[in-house]
């Protein structure tokens, strides 16, 4: 009864940071209608389903205003999940089972291949993991921008910011809900003392995981021209996770999920501020009161 209640409120937690792929909002775009006879053009504006979104690249009241309004959409998009959503939310409900009834053998399995090089290893991935170092780098790469008046650097830093802050108050919400010990306090991995408001257990999820993939998603879809850029970032989140099981800090459950959030909150706070044309010029058709005539359709 205990281990299904506890398998219980570890998949709701899980289920949280699954498939966050609602709609951003609505789209305003400009149409500027062509009388055939030349006589006179008509500029109009019409709404879809989706919104101009924001492009930041300056650190502006605005911005921040976007943590509330982003924030809000993640949370709501379940209400607009479709089927590859509920998919993805069971493949990750999935893998989280698969490696809770794991954890176990996976944190022996570590804990006995211990050496000098995988300790420095470990301790390096836990600094690339860490808020504390996250925060001062992502304002160093905006300041680099802001010197070499680089405007997709100085985006990239914010929507990085952002999506590291969303990730994060997700991250601990659950923590505080679940509370979880690590595998270092010796209780076993089906435990679970949450909710409470006490912070001595917070295995579940990783923190260190989630700032390291919530960065990478952001840099890996900001810069996916450049070919080295996406697998370097994802490889050194995958290093964090992994030195977070070695240090025996955190179970390979708690891991998967804390990469999980990083990579759907880095993925949809990117989303949400690209205009996402297929084709930027459109020329359809229109009937209107003046007659017939072409309607040119530009996004910009």
């Amino acid at each position: 009864m205990k281990l299904r209640s506890c398998l219980r409120r570890g998949l709701a937690a899980t289920a949280v940071i699954a498939a966050l792929a609602a709609p951003a909002g609505a789209e305003e775009r400009q149409s500027t209608l062509l009388d055939p006879s030349g006589s006179s053009t008509k500029t109009e504006f019409t709404r879809t389903a989706t919104t101009e979104p924001l492009q930041p690249d300056r650190l502006t009241g605005e911005y921040i205003k976007g943590y509330v309004s982003d924030g809000g959409k993640i949370l709501a998009s379940p209400l607009y999940w479709n089927g590859d959503d509920w998919l993805k939310t069971g493949l990750i409900i999935g893998a989280t089972s698969g490696l809770y009834f794991a954890d176990t053998g996976i944190r022996n399995f570590a804990q006995k291949n211990q050496n000098g090089t995988g300790d420095h290893a470990a301790s390096v991935g836990s600094l690339l993991g860490s808020p504390l170092l996250a925060v001062p780098s992502l304002g160093a790469f905006y300041l680099y921008g802001q010197l070499n008046d680089d405007p997709k650097a100085r985006r990239t830093s914010l929507l990085a910011m952002e999506s590291f802050t969303i990730s994060s108050a997700i991250s601990l919400t659950i923590k505080q809900a679940t509370q979880r010990p690590r595998p270092l306090s010796g209780e076993a991995s089906t435990t679970w003392n949450g909710p409470s408001l006490k912070a001595t257990d917070s295995a579940f999820p990783s923190i260190h995981t989630q700032t390291a993939f919530s960065i990478a998603a952001v840099f890996a879809d900001e810069y996916n021209n450049t070919p080295f850029v996406a697998p370097t970032a994802y490889g050194l989140a995958s290093f964090v996770g992994l030195s977070r099981i070695y240090s025996n800090k955190h179970w390979a459950s708690d891991v998967f999920v804390g990469a999980a959030i990083g990579y759907f909150v880095g993925k949809s706070v990117v989303r949400y501020h690209t205009v996402q044309n297929s084709t930027p010029l459109k020329i359809m058709p229109s009937v209107s009161q003046q007659g017939f005539g072409l309607m040119a359709e530009y996004r910009f």
